[in-house]
């Protein structure tokens, strides 16, 4: 390798904003012996500092390149920071409208409508803020400034917390994720139908359907439902409130069950169970439950045909008709109720048996020396400890459910049937487990239990 070139003084030419030198060379039998280190001094004495490419020059050397500018130093870009930017750790699901095809094949026309459900304190999103980005510098080995990264705004919404840049849910709910918003809500709003194509609902919260629900759907929540249209053969399921603004035609299949009170226009040819209040302005050939009471109400209210039942009393206006049409209206607390606190007082002296057993082998283990037991009584002693926590958990399952029977009698003790105009023969009324066929025309009549038989006391 060449360690020298004989050349004049060299000339160098700087690039644009002096982010690159080049060097030329021209031949001078006469001139000086340059080397690798004459020519980087050279560069030096001319403010290239920084970025110099010592095989470059090698290379010219090497090559007797001559009368071409040559590249021998650069400097460094700056690179902008990036921007601040957000990591989600919620999305919402796909939503899919129509007939779905399944993996085997087979098609599915009536999908369940899928939420993203978080629960309180769940991670939603964090923000990673920008980068100041990485300077650069000039051959001169001046700093050159970078373009700091651009932040994000904090995102909208509702629902959440924010801690260093992380956003938590501050309660249980549905969430609705875009690129700038979060809105934790325990509300599912249907602003149409609820039908083949919006899909079944199943929400961990209150639902509300500004349409119909059609036949065939099933509409479940944890909290309420409130249906501002009609509803047809249906399942409807609510842990709170169920109302229907427009009324209920089941065709003798769609049924409705609350946790709390329901409230609908009418019922036709439907089931309805509530563990609080029934409110309704008519019935025909329905099957209503209430832990509460049911109470039919409004200028047009009727009873006709199927069965109404209601521990703590029932309040209609009409009953029955001209044509005799079966309808039976229950209130008090049926015999089956009694006999299922009898097989709980049964159920309960069992386990409590079961649970004193166990109690006395714990006994006999405690008094044993456990240096000297051996591996197959501390298992025995193991599986014994196991069996009393399943017992003991059995016995406070049995004892709630008492206490809840025991309550719901209570309820039913003043149960009464009040009929505000007319019940027709054709119905029949009990209380308590005590019935009575109406055989004529009744008017303004509150039936009431009183020495084991139903009495009739006149409103007015």
């Amino acid at each position: 390798m060449k360690e020298y070139t004989k050349a004049c003084i060299p000339e160098i030419e700087m690039g644009t904003n002096k982010m690159t030198a080049k060097l030329r060379l021209q031949l001078d039998e006469t001139g000086q012996e340059l080397t690798v280190k004459d020519l980087k001094d050279w560069l030096m004495l001319h403010d290239v500092k920084a970025g110099i490419m010592e095989e470059a020059i090698e290379n010219m050397i090497e090559h007797d390149i001559y009368d071409v500018y040559v590249e021998v130093a650069r400097g460094k870009e700056p690179i902008k920071g990036k921007d601040g930017y957000y990591i989600f750790h919620v999305s919402n699901p796909e939503t899919i409208k129509g007939p779905k095809i399944l993996e085997d094949g087979s098609v599915e026309y009536t999908h369940t409508e899928e939420y993203t459900i978080v629960e309180e304190g769940d991670l939603l999103a964090e923000y990673v803020p920008p980068t100041n980005g990485i300077y650069g510098y000039t051959v001169e080995n001046k700093v050159q400034m970078p373009v700091k990264g651009k932040g994000v705004p904090q995102l909208r919404g509702k629902g959440f917390r924010i801690e260093e840049g992380k956003y938590y849910a501050a309660k249980k709910g549905k969430a609705d994720v875009t690129e700038n918003a979060i809105y934790i809500t325990d509300l599912l709003e249907i602003k149409g139908d609820v039908d083949i194509n919006s899909g079944h609902i199943d929400f961990k919260g209150n639902v509300n359907i500004r349409g119909d629900v059609h036949s065939g759907m099933t509409v479940k929540a944890e909290g309420d439902i409130e249906i501002k249209g009609h509803v047809g053969n249906c399942i409807i399921e609510a842990g709170g409130n169920i109302t229907i603004n427009k009324g209920m035609q089941g065709k003798f299949a769609g049924r409705l069950k609350a946790g709390k009170d329901i409230n609908c226009k009418f019922f036709e040819n439907a089931s309805a169970e509530a563990k609080g209040n029934i409110y309704v302005r008519s019935v025909l050939h329905s099957k209503l439950e209430a832990e509460g009471k049911i109470k039919v109400e409004g200028r047009e209210s009727v009873v006709l045909g199927g069965s109404l039942y209601a521990v703590q009393g029932i309040e209609l206006s009409e009953a029955g008709n001209l044509m005799e049409v079966p309808t039976t209206i229950t209130v008090g607390v049926l015999p089956k109720t009694l006999s299922r606190i009898r097989e709980l007082d049964v159920m309960i002296k069992k386990v409590e048996e079961d649970v004193s057993l166990l109690e006395r082998v714990m006994e006999t283990f405690k008094r044993v020396d456990q240096s000297k037991m051996t591996k197959e009584n501390k298992d025995w002693r193991k599986k014994i400890i196991q069996a009393k926590v399943m017992k003991a958990t059995e016995l406070k399952q049995y004892r709630d459910e008492k206490i809840q029977k025991e309550a719901l009698i209570n309820s039913g003790k003043e149960a009464q049937i009040v009929i505000q105009n007319t019940i027709f023969p054709g119905c029949r009324v009990e209380i308590a487990g005590v019935g009575m066929d109406i055989k004529e025309q009744l008017k303004y009549t509150r039936f009431v239990l009183e020495d084991g038989n139903i009495e009739t006391i006149p409103l007015y």
